[in-house]
């Protein structure tokens, strides 16, 4: 059985880990289901009062959810692939939902879709708790 590690940071804290919220489950579903259905390293969710980040076999030490946000910084840190796409709320981009491997992959457009997917759900579930 795979065991999950979770980093959650609240914009503006210092880095101090957050635990999840109500609302913040959301996020957090969202970036487990987005790195086990892409059977991607890391699953990377930030919006503009969070960043979520998800893995199944547990994060390197020194790796942040804040780092791996910025494409750059994932690549540094020996990253070799990334499907991102953005997110919305009421036709306004929040953030970026991404999964980030390790090994070099292309993705197909059936993994685009589902990441869209996920990122949609986002908005809807959103909409639902406000």
């Amino acid at each position: 059985m795979s065991r999950w590690r979770m980093a959650d940071w609240a914009a503006g804290a210092c880095g101090e880990p957050l635990i999840a919220s109500e609302s913040g489950q959301v996020e957090v579903r969202v970036a487990r289901a987005a790195v086990a259905l892409l059977r991607g390293d890391v699953a990377v969710l930030q919006t503009l009062q969070r960043t979520v980040m998800a893995s199944v076999d547990g994060v390197e030490s020194g790796e942040s959810a804040r780092d791996l946000a910025n494409p750059l910084d994932a690549l540094k840190s020996g990253y070799c692939s990334q499907l991102s796409v953005p997110l919305w709320q009421n036709g306004h981009r929040i953030g970026a939902l991404a999964v980030l491997g390790r090994e070099e992959r292309r993705f197909s457009d059936a993994d685009v879709a589902l990441l869209q997917a996920l990122a949609g759900q986002l908005d809807a579930d959103l909409r639902s708790v406000h």
